[in-house]
């Protein structure tokens, strides 16, 4: 292909203005149509508009190139730079090319550090998270390359305000959260959880993308505004103060309200609304908008969206424990029964709204007792009617001030009762904070942390419900000092009595509550301290051992800690000998363009005294019998054309033309009619044209079925290897056709070529 100078990618006539971006690539000038090979000047086209052949109608796209990559189409853009669909062209892989801005690879700062997150990102290797190769600059614009992933993304999925079914919803954010654990684990802070930030591979499976570029851009502020998309933000991200994993936490958290609601947890007509929405009130509870979804999905996702980082779970560890909860309970009928609260409100004085204390005080809201007292009228009764009636009056109203003194009495005891309680709640942030720092501490010790925190997450409703039974006591107390008689007092009493008899309970859940949590804490801290101590034995231990290993048993020991070793790190020497095969593939490049495959063999068979791992010298032992089924096919080639000519086989350029003659080291010789002959050096050699004159040849020898099919084989090895994947498809179906005993060796050498 011809290349013209760099082209500012953005000033295609094609492009929106949503996806305008500086990047600027190298235009291609001249592609070869991959049907017929004609060659086409695209010079006059922008990179990935099409084109027609005029000779075959075959319709491609024109594609760009940026360093050692050809770049496909575009899979997106936004304010940092563009996405591309990519081809390696050293490795010969499809990757997801993301391209940042020229002007950001001026500022050294910006370059350093994310050529450092890449690396850390790098580092990590999880099913859920989208794997990053490589790190580099092409004119001054740096760019990352990255697993491509082709399954969609979870903003599309819920679309157009579309909510995704719970159970499915869960399945796809416990892998999330098992990456954010992993990314966690190596110290990684992803910083902008979203749906668009969580793919799909094409089985389904949830991967996370741009780990070590996100948690690099959010420290990016520009105009003093913090970075982050505002549906999703973290509270104390929004407020520019410290972040952690619980901000991603959060950020999970809003995205799966999202997907099970159709809807953000928080909206306004601008972003700073969005965001000042989130740090003037709480978040939405979860069964207000969707009463659909079971109680332990709502209140898992309310804890990840509290405002406070320490009331949210204290690790990934005890997130993953209430989402495999909330998960077994979606798989299971949504049984919608009365709460305990409301069976407690619904046993009130008739026609009261239920109001916290603190509201009553606030509105200023006061029960007017009216008192309706019905006199009797009646002319007639007899004197002694009279005093039975003023006794019984007087009973009464001894009844009265008997109920209204206890009535008090309890009102009292049940302020003073509150009152204990919410003292009780004072240590409990300390201790929910102290709960962190043990799961923070020890990932052994997560586990104990989460069953301490539920003990924690009990005393924080007890306190709820302290609170609004005060407001319903206060309710009866009035009610109480309104009565006019013993039938109106006797209710608002019993009513005093059973609120102070279930703030006793709850008194003593909540102190049973604080002793389990500050047991577990003791426990784990005398776990540390245990783990500690035995560590330092051990070391010293191990240090006194060391010293003494003077016979052949301490030897024979210390080779057996030195395999255990070796075993641990063999899948890190694995990858470390497979990347050592890629870079001699790599270099073996401009060999193989030069079609000097022995050559290739040659030089790729030094590293083999290398290589240890059975993983590696299977993935050596294909790429050489890769290259040894080339340089098979080329001697295969000159050969025949040494027994015959190949009429009018040289069809790269012009006319068609003889190709006589064939040489290892000179190429091949073609008539010129009256002018003579030239001769083509092997490097100007094209893959179509070199596939063309073989399988001429192969269909011209007297082969047996099996050599016929080694050497189709061959073919289909040769462009697989420079890149021609669809022409290697169907030399491979041929050859297996012909031979289908061949059919393992090409999943061996071509993964993907031999499917059904």
């Amino acid at each position: 292909m011809g290349m013209a100078p760099p082209l500012r990618e953005a000033e295609s006539s094609d492009m929106t203005e949503a996806n305008k971006a500086s990047i600027e690539v190298e235009h291609v000038k001249q592609i070869a149509c991959a049907d017929c090979r004609k060659l086409l000047d695209v010079s006059h086209l922008p990179p990935f508009s099409e084109i027609k052949c005029p000779e075959c109608g075959m319709v491609q796209i024109v594609p760009a190139r940026f360093g050692g990559f050809w770049l496909i189409g575009r899979l997106g853009s936004g304010g940092m730079g563009v996405i591309y669909h990519a081809m390696d062209k050293e490795l010969g892989r499809h990757v997801a090319l993301k391209v940042m801005k020229k002007e950001l690879g001026a500022n050294e700062e910006f370059v350093q550090s994310f050529k450092h997150e890449a690396q850390a990102a790098a580092a990590l290797n999880h099913p859920n998270v989208v794997q990053i190769y490589s790190f580099g600059q092409v004119m001054e614009q740096p760019y990352i390359a990255m697993e491509l992933v082709s399954g969609g993304r979870l903003d599309e999925m819920i679309a157009d305000g579309m909510a995704l079914e719970e159970t499915r919803s869960l399945e796809i954010h416990l892998q999330v959260v098992a990456g954010l654990r992993a990314a966690s684990d190596v110290g990684l802070v992803h910083g902008d959880i979203k749906p668009a930030n969580i793919l799909f591979g094409l089985n389904g499976q949830a991967k996370v993308v741009d780990f070590g570029l996100a948690s690099f851009i959010g420290q990016q502020k520009q105009d003093n505004a913090v970075w982050g998309t505002p549906y999703y933000i973290a509270p104390e991200k929004a407020r520019g103060k410290r972040v952690d994993f619980r901000s991603d936490i959060y950020s999970l958290g809003a995205t799966l309200f999202h997907v099970l609601t159709g809807q953000p947890p928080f909206d306004g007509a601008t972003s700073t609304d969005v965001v000042m929405a989130r740090l003037n009130q709480p978040a939405p509870y979860l069964l207000d908008i969707n009463a659909d979804l079971h109680p332990e999905t709502a209140a898992m996702v309310a804890r990840m969206l509290e405002v406070d980082p320490t009331m949210r779970h204290p690790s990934y560890p005890a997130l993953q424990i209430d989402m495999e909860a909330a998960l077994e309970a979606s798989r299971k009928p949504l049984k919608k029964t009365a709460a305990a609260k409301k069976a407690l409100l619904d046993s009130t004085l008739p026609a009261q709204p239920r109001f916290s204390r603190k509201f009553l005080i606030r509105a200023g809201i006061g029960l007017a007792a009216v008192v309706v007292i019905a006199a009797i009228a009646g002319g007639g009764y007899a004197y002694h009617r009279y005093q039975l009636r003023i006794a019984a009056e007087a009973a009464e109203r001894q009844q009265m001030a008997e109920a209204m003194e206890q009535g008090e009495a309890v009102t009292e005891r049940i302020n003073a009762l509150a009152d204990v309680i919410i003292k009780l709640g004072e240590g409990v942030p300390p201790l929910a904070e102290r709960i962190n720092k043990i799961a923070m501490a020890n990932s052994n010790l997560n586990t104990a942390a989460a069953r301490a925190a539920l003990e924690i997450d009990k005393a924080l409703d007890i306190l709820n419900d302290t609170e609004d039974t005060l407001a319903m006591a206060d309710i009866a107390n009035q009610y109480l000092q309104a009565a006019t008689n013993y039938a109106a007092a006797k209710e608002p009493a019993r009513q005093l009595e059973t609120y102070f008899n279930t703030l006793v309970e709850w008194h003593n859940v909540m102190q049973e509550c604080k002793d389990i949590a500050e047991q577990v804490m003791a426990e784990a801290g005398t776990i540390l301290a245990q783990a500690a101590a035995a560590a330092k034995q051990a070391r010293e231990a191990a240090a006194r051992e060391a010293a003494r290993v003077k016979d052949a048993k301490a030897a024979q020991e210390l080779a057996k800690k030195k395999a255990t070793e070796a075993e641990r790190m063999r899948p890190k020497m694995i990858q470390l000998e497979l990347d050592m095969i890629d870079r001699a593939r790599g270099a073996n490049g401009p060999l193989i363009a030069q079609r000097k495959f022995e050559n290739a063999a040659q030089s790729f068979a030094k590293i083999k005294g290398n290589l240890i791992q059975p993983e590696a010298q299977a993935y050596f032992k294909n790429v050489q019998e890769t290259y040894e089924a080339m340089a098979k096919l080329k001697t295969f080639v000159i050969g025949a054309v040494k027994k015959a000519p190949y009429p009018k086989g040289w069809t790269t350029s012009g006319a068609p033309h003889d190709i006589i003659k064939a040489n290892a080291t000179l190429g091949l010789t073609v008539t010129l009619g009256t002018a003579g002959s030239i001769n083509y050096a092997w490097e100007q050699v094209s893959t179509a044209q070199l596939v063309k004159i073989a399988n001429y040849y192969i269909g011209q020898a007297n082969l047996t079925d099996e050599a016929r099919a080694d050497m189709v084989l061959a073919m289909a090895l040769f462009c697989y290897e420079n890149g021609a994947f669809k022409m290697a498809e169907t030399y491979t179906a041929s050859a297996c056709q012909i031979n289908p005993v061949l059919k393992s060796d090409v999943q061996r050498l071509m993964p993907g070529c031999a499917e059904e």
